[in-house]
Parts: C-alpha cells; structure tokens; sequence
C-alpha cells in the first residue's frame, strides 16, 4: 500500500477546520461537540467511501476482459457503521450473455445486498445480547437507520449459516472419518449437557406453545483466575433439533483432542445419549448433574422438614445410594417427606443411580449457562420467537460465547438457484 501518511494528514487538517468552527459554537459543551463531529465525520467517511467505490468500479471496467462490455450504470444504496453509502455502478455483460457487476465480484458482496458485510456482522453481533430493535438504534446511533426486521433477517441468515456449516462438519466426522480440528484441546473434556424452554409465537390451537433449546458446554477444566472459576477452552453449542444432529454437531465442534470424557446431565434420555456418539478412542463417563440431584431431594421437603433433605443428600453423596432412596421412602411414609413427590424422586434416584456421585472432577454449571447464555436473551418478556428464529439465536450465542467465528455470506452463496443454473451453463 502506498504511503498515506501526507493525505492522511491532509485530510485531517480540512476535518480540524470544519471541528474549529463547530467547537467555536456559542454555548456548546463538550458532549455536544464530539457528537457533532462524529456525525460529521461519518458523513464524509460515508462519501468517500462512495466515491471509492465509484472509482474502483471504473478502474474495473476500463480493464475488462476480451468478450466482455459495460451494459448500463446503476445506483445503489447500502447501510453502512458510518452510514449510507450511496454510488454509481456500472453492470457488464460478459460473453456468455451473463449480467455482472465487477465491483461487486472483486469486493465478494453479496448479491442484492442492502446491508455492508461489516454492518451485518454488528447487527448478528448485537442481536445475540439485545433485542433487535435495540440493535437497530445502536447502528442507528452512529451509522445507518434499519429495520428491527433487517436485524431479525441478519440474525436468520447467520444462524443459517451456521447450521450449514455445522451439519458439513458433523457429516465430515460422522460419515467421511474426516476429524474436525475442535475447539477444546486436554487430556479430558467436561460436557454437561441440558435444555431449556423459549416461547413460541403465533401459536395455532393445538399446538405447543414452547420449543425445546438444547445446549452443552464442553471445557477441558476449570481455573482460579482473581478469584473467580473460569473454564478453560469453553466450547458452547445450542440450537433446536433433534437429539441425533445436536450430538453429532456438537461433538464435531468439541472435536476430539482427548480421551476422557465426563458427560453430566440432569438425566433426560437425550442427554445421556450424547456418549454414544463420541468416537470409540474417547472413555466416557456420565454424571448426574448436582445441582439436579440437590433440587430434586430438596423438592420432597416443605421449610420445616428442609434437615430431611440434607440427611438424605449426604448419605446419597457419601455413596450408600439404594441406603439414601430407602430412607427417602422411610421419610415419606412416615409423613415428614411430601408422599407424591417423594415417590416420583425414588424412582428417578433409582432410575440413574449408576450416574449418581460417580468420582471424577467438579460439574454443574450447566444451569447458569442456559440462564445466562439462552434464557436471558432468549426468555425475557415480551419476547416469543419462531422455531427457525429461536434455533438460528442459540447457534448464534452459543458461537459468540466460544469465540468461534461466525460465517458470513458470500457472493457465491447468495446466489439465487435461478441464477446459479443459469451462470452454470455459461460460466463467465
């Protein structure tokens, strides 16, 4: 690149004159002023900008190839992090009769876009931590006005994204014995896997009101850093689907850097499931998620007979479990447990008393990673989702939240399939 030191300079004298007049105002403060110029700024970042493009796309076509000649000029409008660019591009046909937008090609932009790629990726960004019309003002704040149904549509188009390249993943693994590289790198990993429930909306009658959100975490182990446990190598991955894809997607993006696997969950049939589909290299182990054990005893217990619980858990943890579910049935009949609950509880202690105080390293975060990753963003009043918006939401969180990159549309993969058929048969 050439040297831009002297026209950087330049350009930053003639911005000083028109910030001079502006910092000059009577009555102005401070907060005012740097507004001001912001706004200014992004002005003519946002024309200059434009005029840039215009000039590249120029360049482009006095360099055409043999076959190839300008059709017509067009305008075109795109929101941007500094606001509207708007310029003038000229379209060509190649030899093959095919309509094509140099500028666009060699700037990989994808077809029919009214958003920058930049744009869009604050828009999933944000729209992962706030709601979409939130987003829209943050944008609007600074950059271009949208819709909160352009943030909903990016957040869609992105979750899409992601599932695509997180079912190619689990296709590589599963069926081409191809190992994905992953994200968690130890001797063993910690997965705990749960659910959690997000409202639905527009609802017809007879039909479930909530979607089913599954989710895991995978981390190689936990820290002390200031005070604070952290986890190290924190995969995430959530989404709506069926048990078979959420374990083969999920595990294709833990990949399979380590032997030991420790699978806690609360003891849903899908969740244990997720064991079978580690590859046979990888020693798994399940767990019966704590926090679920606790809350269930606790659940058999009302405020004056809370002691009861705690007797039972400790036996229960000091690993006499058939000795714990017995005196769990000892207190129930003797009145001091709630009979039906303690029934229900009996048979689920039973049910995974194999999973239950297993030795083996500290679970049990799961809870407040669905509260605090999902639940928050997700389940919060007034909000409701459609099954397609709610899934597309969780991959994008789930991603955000491991630091894996989120994918991003391209030129080629916004092809129409009308286009792409006929771009096929006579390629340019």
């Amino acid at each position: 690149m050439n040297d831009t030191a002297t026209p950087r300079a330049e350009a930053s004298s003639l911005l000083a004159s028109f910030f001079y007049e502006i910092v000059c105002e009577e009555g102005i403060d401070f907060e005012a002023f740097e507004s001001k110029c912001i706004s200014l700024g992004h002005l003519v970042i946002a024309g200059a900008m434009s005029m840039a493009l215009e000039r590249f796309d120029a360049k482009l076509c006095s360099e055409l190839p043999e076959g190839c000649k300008v059709h017509d000029r067009r305008g075109k409008a795109l929101a941007s992090e500094v606001g509207d660019l708007k310029f003038r591009y000229r379209r060509v046909r190649d030899a093959f009769g095919n309509t094509v937008a140099p500028y666009a090609d060699a700037l990989d932009l994808p077809w029919n876009a009214r958003v920058t790629p930049g744009a869009k990726a604050f828009l999933v960004e944000a729209g992962a931590d706030v709601s979409y019309q939130k987003v829209a003002n943050l944008l609007a704040r600074n950059g271009s006005r949208v819709s909160a149904t352009t943030v909903m549509n990016s957040m869609r188009q992105a979750g899409a994204l992601c599932a695509e390249e997180d079912a190619r993943l689990a296709e590589d693994m599963f069926v081409n014995g191809v190992m994905p590289p992953g994200e968690v790198e130890s001797e063993q990993v910690l997965v705990e896997a749960d659910w959690t429930w997000i409202r639905l909306q527009d609802v017809k009658e007879g039909e479930p009101e909530r979607v089913e959100i599954k989710a895991l975490v995978a981390y190689g182990s936990k820290e002390d850093r200031g005070g604070k446990v952290r986890r190290v190598d924190c995969v995430h991955h959530g989404c709506v689907a069926s048990p078979d894809s959420f374990w083969t997607q999920g595990v294709a993006a833990i990949g399979t850097r380590f032997e030991v696997c420790h699978l806690g969950t609360d003891g849903e049939g899908w969740c244990e499931r997720g064991a079978e589909f580690f590859p046979a290299k990888v020693k798994p182990t399940g767990h019966l998620d704590p926090f679920h054990v606790n809350r269930a005893v606790l659940s058999c217990f009302d405020k004056d007979n809370a002691r009861g619980a705690w007797h039972v858990l400790d036996v229960l943890n000091g690993g006499d479990k058939e000795e714990a579910c017995k005196l769990l049935e000892l207190m129930r009949d003797s009145g001091i447990a709630r009979e039906k609950r303690s029934t229900e509880v009996v048979g689920y202690l039973r049910n995974n008393i194999d999973l239950i105080a297993i030795e083996g390293p500290s679970l049990g975060t799961m809870e407040s990673e669905n509260q605090h990753l999902y639940g928050a963003r997700m389940d919060s009043v007034p909000c409701a989702w459609s099954r397609p918006g709610a899934s597309a939401v969780a991959r994008v969180v789930s991603r955000k939240h491991s630091r894996r990159e989120i994918p991003r549309m391209t030129r080629s993969r916004s092809l129409t399939p009308k286009r792409a058929k006929r771009y096929s048969s006579h390629p340019s």
